[in-house]
């Protein structure tokens, strides 16, 4: 799995806006669901979620395990309280929150149904947990990269994979029942979708500051290599680009819901 230590503001500054897609459904969803106003986001990263909650008028708190992402949240967002929190054992107390969220959380832990579970754990009973997970076993920008490695000789990145115990389907039905498996009930599933444009340069400098598994291989060449890497990059998003310069590449997500049980 990627590293995801001391990116926060490189993070922020570029694949934060990717995950960003999700986030109105992630809260039309929470919204729809309870009638409490208290939200915890889990892996919060830069704060987007916890942001965009208290600006619909949550009561809203965000918590990450890395310390990079909350001092970048704490920047972006000095009104939004943000402490550090850890899956699968949080170190909060139980029924918590009306609403706890994990936008593209749950594809980063080793065990998702017991984070799931977790999630659970610190919902109040009448609550609820929102969670998103790409649809898929790899992000859409996949293609993106390997066709960048291919042209400079890197080998590409195995697929993420998890013991077959612990793995579930990264579709609908797959992850609505990892939910269930993690004692969630009145468990909802759905796939979301958007058009993730982007301005390849911010992209790229989220690369060079090392964030998600290109990251860290481009952190890992040396200077010779990482300039092939950013010449080829280069080719590769000109040919893809808009009038505007912008690449766009269409994203799907699954959205799952469910209630303590």
């Amino acid at each position: 799995m990627a590293d995801w230590s001391d990116v926060g503001e490189a993070y922020a500054a570029s694949f934060a806006a990717l995950c960003a897609g999700a986030v109105g459904a992630v809260l039309d969803e929470a919204a729809a669901r309870t009638e409490g106003r208290v939200l915890l986001d889990v892996g919060t990263g830069p704060g987007t979620v916890a942001a965009a909650a208290m600006a619909r008028g949550w009561n809203a708190a965000g918590v990450d395990a890395e310390e990079s992402m909350l001092a970048t949240a704490r920047r972006l967002h000095p009104g939004v309280p943000f402490g550090r929190g850890t899956l699968p054992q949080l170190g909060i107390e139980d029924d918590t929150a009306d609403a706890v969220t994990a936008n593209f959380v749950l594809n980063h832990v080793p065990d998702a149904r017991v984070s799931a579970g977790e999630l659970a754990r610190v919902a109040k009973p009448d609550g609820v947990v929102v969670a998103t997970i790409w649809h898929g076993v790899t992000s859409p920008l996949r293609p993106m990269w390997d066709a960048m490695l291919d042209a400079v000789g890197l080998d590409r990145p195995a697929d993420k994979t998890l013991p077959a115990e612990k793995d579930f389907g990264r579709d609908a039905d797959g992850v609505a029942e990892m939910f269930r498996d993690g004692g969630l009930v009145d468990v909802r599933a759905r796939i979301v979708a958007w058009d993730y444009a982007f301005d390849p340069q911010e992209l790229w400098n989220g690369v060079e500051g090392g964030v998600a598994t290109v990251g860290g291989i481009y952190r890992a060449q040396d200077a010779a290599m990482r300039a092939r890497m950013t010449d080829a990059y280069d080719r590769i998003t000109r040919a893809q680009a808009g009038v505007d310069g912008r690449v766009t590449v269409p994203h799907r997500a699954v959205l799952v819901s469910g209630r303590p049980a």
